[in-house]
């Protein structure tokens, strides 16, 4: 019976496997049955969720028998306001994985290729192979910043789509605007480039690169998420930007009530809670500040980060080493999962006393020196 199933699913879908998230407190909880538990894996604002879209969460609960009003008209009206474009630039997804979902399925065809780079956002790879198409994976340069040159020379007639996670995951490494210049002007018009920032918001450095200066060549989306900065990861709502042509095509096959009205108004709210983004990035500034340096002292070999999180190459079996901190109570995430050789970590900045509780925990770890010491 399940070889007969098996035959019924996509042939495509026999290159990938589900995707594999960071591990749950709850998880770990009902493992070792610890008081305390820190996640510090899956790249979750540590300040928690917005107070302001908290209590607008509270006000619209008692209309829930009731569908969302299905294209997010407010929230896209909002969005567009403060990033001076019109509301049918806009489309609202939950999470901004659906945003490329959708865009794949609007735009690609069977065996077209998508060009993505290698350490980066898993799910596209899950994704191309889920539509049947050809994954194009050009790898990080050494230090883990893009080889944009390499991903232009990859380009060919099957080219339909690329995509850029800027700053990526789980690297942290982001693009500069004058590359970023450099790289829209290399690409033909006919393919579609799609900029993922997920992290935009905790990106620092004046020359970081978004692309949204270059929707208006109208083969540029941007996707953005609602889930980091803000603390709505467990709602599920994002948004993409583009031109009002692409915008319309995807608009086609969005699913109805695709996003919750509870999804929408907190995200309305959120983005009023200036206070709240701006103790965030705080937040994350001095803790990346803090984990780096005394990381750094442990012996991990610390790359440069624009996000919420920090990638680290470490002397120990990354493996053994998370499951030691498991033991401790603390949830980090290997890098084994994302496919990538070597002894890598990638580490959520958290609340000053849960950086302070890892670095604890990882001097008790290492000082103990049963395990084998590889070189990064």
């Amino acid at each position: 019976m399940k070889h007969h199933i098996e035959s019924l699913a996509r042939k495509s879908l026999s290159f990938i496997s589900p995707y594999v998230p960071g591990k749950p407190a709850e998880v770990l909880f009902r493992e070792r049955k610890l008081e305390k538990i820190i996640k510090l894996a899956s790249n979750e604002n540590p300040c928690g969720t917005s107070p302001m879209a908290i209590k607008a969460i509270k006000k619209c609960l008692g209309s829930l028998n009731r569908y969302p009003e299905g294209s997010a008209y407010l929230l896209r009206e909002k969005l567009a306001s403060i990033l001076k474009l019109q509301v049918d630039q806009i489309i609202i997804g939950s999470g901004s994985s659906e945003i490329i979902s959708m865009a794949m399925q609007a735009f690609c065809e069977e065996h077209d290729q998508v060009i993505f780079p290698s350490p980066s956002f898993i799910i596209y790879k899950i994704l191309a192979h889920a539509f049947s198409l050809e994954p194009v994976i050009v790898q990080l340069n050494d230090d883990m910043t893009y080889n944009l040159e390499k991903i232009c020379e990859k380009i060919t007639k099957k080219t339909k789509m690329i995509i850029l996670c800027n700053p990526n995951n789980p690297t942290g490494s982001y693009i500069k605007k004058s590359q970023v210049s450099e790289f829209m002007k290399s690409v033909p018009d006919n393919i579609l480039i799609l900029c993922d920032e997920a992290y935009v918001e905790y990106a620092q450095d004046s020359e970081f690169g978004t692309a949204l200066p270059w929707i208006e060549r109208k083969n540029v989306i941007v996707t953005r998420t609602f889930s980091k900065i803000y603390g709505l990861a467990g709602l599920r709502i994002g948004y993409g930007i583009s031109s009002k042509d692409v915008i319309s095509i995807m608009e086609k096959i969005r699913p109805p009530f695709n996003t919750t009205s509870v999804a929408q108004q907190a995200a309305l709210a959120a983005l009023d809670d200036h206070q709240f983004v701006a103790k965030s990035v705080e937040n994350n500034n001095r803790g990346k500040v803090y984990l780096k340096k005394n990381l750094e002292k442990l012996g991990f070999q610390v790359f440069p980060s624009e996000a919420n999180f920090l990638f680290c190459c470490v002397k120990e079996d990354s493996n053994w080493l998370c499951q030691e901190l498991e033991k401790r109570g603390i949830i980090i995430r290997p890098m084994s999962g994302f496919g990538i050789k070597g002894n890598f970590v990638r580490i959520t900045i958290g609340k000053p006393s849960e950086n302070r509780f890892l670095i604890k925990k990882l001097e008790e770890i290492l000082q103990g020196g049963k395990n084998e010491k590889v070189r990064c």
